[in-house]
């Protein structure tokens, strides 16, 4: 139990040391977002879990001195009150044994809904213009490290070249994919502080927090509407709302590759299948034919939300 205890402790000891270092690593004030939003989402997180519908007013709270600090047209600050309504929503959930992991995804929903929205936001093509300056700036520091490495002549010409290729598709993908980033971003320091929120739990001898499990994976019914939705709009050829579509389409059909895998990992685990062996088949799987795989587990999914694969019955007859 000791050594269970102090495994924990270093954990979380190396959590919160790598959430200082990407904050110190990251341009102000987004590098704020490493540490505030983990916070955000462990405290409502155990408020709500705690008092039930009260932990409403942590992320009431957040949003009021959002607006009054920052104003309504911080592009950076409104993924702190939203993240902490994620955390709300978990806590309110946390009774009864928890949600199933696919639950738990959807919860991420507001900080979805949210970065479907970034690209409409007056700061969004400034935020753009700046990622993609400290990009070029990149460049030129790899270009210059190519000359200090000695590439002459057709060598130094190549990278040039390769460096122009990639700014060109990256200036015309930088503001697509931008927003999917910052949701996939915050999605993770949800992640950060809802361990945070079970180290703390355990400070306080509340019982632990719930953990799910890769088999038990399956999105609501109500995602293949939002993934429907992301569709229309692509299918609608405007492109102001490309950004939007790609967000909502992309994210809801990762979840439904994820869905996709949990499929297979718990057929295969229904017929003896040891996790080892599942886990190194599917990343071998993965290396071998990533495109392929990722498509083929998005289908996979997507069709679970009408078959359910994991609660068909049997054959007796074993056809």
């Amino acid at each position: 139990m000791v050594r269970s205890a102090g495994g924990a402790w270093f954990r979380t000891l190396v959590l919160v040391i790598g959430l200082l270092l990407f904050a110190w690593q990251t341009p102000l004030p987004w590098g704020w977002l490493w540490l505030l939003v983990p916070a955000a989402v462990a405290l409502a997180l155990l408020v709500s879990w705690r008092w039930g519908a009260w932990g409403v007013a942590v992320p009431a709270l957040l949003f009021a001195l959002t607006l009054a600090i920052e104003g309504p047209f911080s592009l950076w600050a409104w993924w702190i009150p939203v993240a902490g309504l994620t955390g709300t929503w978990m806590g309110l959930r946390e009774e009864g044994g928890g949600p199933p992991s696919g639950q738990r995804a959807w919860m991420l929903l507001p900080l979805l809904l949210l970065a479907a929205i970034v690209p409409w936001m007056v700061e969004y093509p400034a935020f753009v213009e700046k990622v993609e300056a400290t990009v070029k700036a990149g460049d030129a520091q790899v270009l210059e490290w190519a000359r200090q490495l000695g590439y002459q002549g057709d060598r130094l010409q190549a990278v040039e070249r390769g460096i122009s290729e990639g700014a060109v598709m990256r200036h015309a993908a930088l503001p697509r994919v931008m927003p999917s980033v910052l949701f996939v971003w915050m999605a993770m320091l949800v992640v950060a502080g809802r361990g945070l929120a079970s180290r703390l739990a355990g400070v306080l001898r509340w019982p632990e927090l719930s953990r799910g499990r890769l088999a038990d994976w399956r999105l609501p019914d109500g995602a293949i509407w939002i993934f429907i939705l992301g569709l229309a709009i692509v299918v609608l050829r405007r492109p102001e709302w490309d950004p939007t579509a790609w967000t909502l389409l992309g994210n809801v059909g990762l979840g439904y590759c994820v869905q996709g895998i949990a499929v297979v990992e718990s057929l295969l685990l229904a017929r003896g299948v040891s996790p080892s062996i599942i886990v190194l088949t599917l990343l071998f799987v993965f290396a071998m034919a990533t495109p392929v795989f990722v498509l083929a587990a998005a289908c996979v999914g997507l069709s679970d939300v009408w078959l359910d694969y994991r609660r068909l019955e049997s054959d007796p007859a074993g056809e």
